[in-house]
């Protein structure tokens, strides 16, 4: 197990290095080199010497930019590990921590209660189509959500921005809270957030509850066939029983995968939802920096997403063998499961028993 674990961590570490240092190299490589082209801006712009200009560029991007690649390279590292990630081209007074710092909490609250309740609402009609997957009502729920999945979500996001913010004045067009609201742990700021935050959660779950749905009907589906859920029915257990303890713990392990990876790509914003609702998260700063070619801020974006990717990958390599043990040693012997169902006439760790998940 301790092998595994610093398996894990060491692959995470190589990852995020490998990210960092492809940031480092992407800046010089994209087309007229984004260090020389800030040198070009500030000499053009008159009233710096070539010393004050240098030291600029160092601020924004983290090197000095006639130092030899490897001194950069090993400046740019530094300041990496230190939480340094350089300042906003546009607006070098703020640097790219700040910005990420203000915009992240956003994206979390936006994105994150809108995978939620999208996560809740489409795993329970995933369930329910499982089990009832002979009804009309089923068939219908499941076009549904395949046509609820196939829609993008800016395009969501347009029509209820046309019909609830514009036309009919439902909800506000834009921003996170009201300007006339303070912002504090106040009620008044709490119930702006929560107002403002109606449309762009709508659009996210409108789009993806689908395929939480689909994904649980194909899982729990599989498991319903497994062999041993026919042995817990012959053996006279109650299809609650069976349904919440063989069928539904087991088909949520991969839903729980999906959940953990989708969170570490929550970070990154709903792009198209937070541009159109002009929402202040990490997805709307990234469109403003890619169309501003603020680099500094776009690779700060890239690490940030990045990070939480591996860190949520890591979660579930670590989490796994603590459901199945035989993960974390796929060479080692036979590994017993808690609460395995044996065969009628068999032990539990005999032969022949069955792999299950019993309350």
């Amino acid at each position: 197990m301790v092998a595994y674990v610093a398996r894990r961590l060491a692959g995470a570490a190589a990852v995020v290095y490998l990210v960092v240092t492809i940031s480092f190299f992407m800046v010089r490589l994209m087309p007229g080199n984004a260090v020389s082209a800030l040198e070009a801006s500030l000499r053009s712009q008159g009233g710096m010497t070539p010393q004050e200009i240098q030291q600029q560029v160092s601020e924004i991007y983290g090197v000095m930019p006639h130092s030899p690649v490897w001194r950069q390279y090993l400046s740019y590292i530094g300041n990496v590990a230190r939480g340094d990630l350089g300042r906003s081209v546009l607006n070098p007074s703020e640097s790219v921590a700040h910005i990420i710092l203000g915009a992240l909490p956003w994206t979390i609250f936006l994105v994150g209660t809108a995978l939620m309740i999208s996560f809740v609402l489409g795993t329970a009609l995933g369930a329910a189509m499982a089990m009832f997957r002979t009804s009309r009502l089923c068939q219908l729920v499941s076009f549904i959500a395949s046509v609820a999945s196939a829609v993008p979500n800016y395009l969501v996001a347009i029509v209820l921005l046309y019909e609830l913010a514009d036309m009919h004045r439902f909800f506000p067009v834009s921003g996170a809270y009201s300007v006339n609201v303070r912002p504090g742990w106040s009620l008044a700021f709490i119930g702006s957030v929560l107002y403002h935050g109606v449309l762009p959660i709508s659009a996210y779950v409108v789009t993806s509850f689908g395929g939480w749905a689909l994904a649980m009907k194909g899982s729990s589906v599989s498991c319903l066939e497994a062999e041993y859920v026919r042995v817990a029915k012959a053996w006279g257990l109650s299809d609650w029983r069976v349904t919440r303890s063989y069928v539904g713990r087991n088909s949520m392990l991969p839903m729980v995968t999906m959940l953990a990876l989708s969170l570490g790509f929550m970070v990154g914003g709903s792009v198209f939802v937070e541009t159109y609702f002009s929402y202040p998260g990490i997805g709307y700063y990234l469109i403003q920096a890619v169309n501003s070619r603020d680099y500094s801020v776009m690779m700060g974006c890239f690490m940030l997403i990045t990070v939480a990717v591996v860190l949520a990958n890591l979660f579930v390599d670590l989490f796994y063998p603590l459901v199945d043990p035989r993960i974390a040693r796929p060479r080692g012997g036979r590994a017993s499961v808690p609460g395995a169902l044996p065969v009628p006439g068999k032990g539990a760790q005999g032969p022949g028993s069955l792999v299950g998940v019993e309350a």
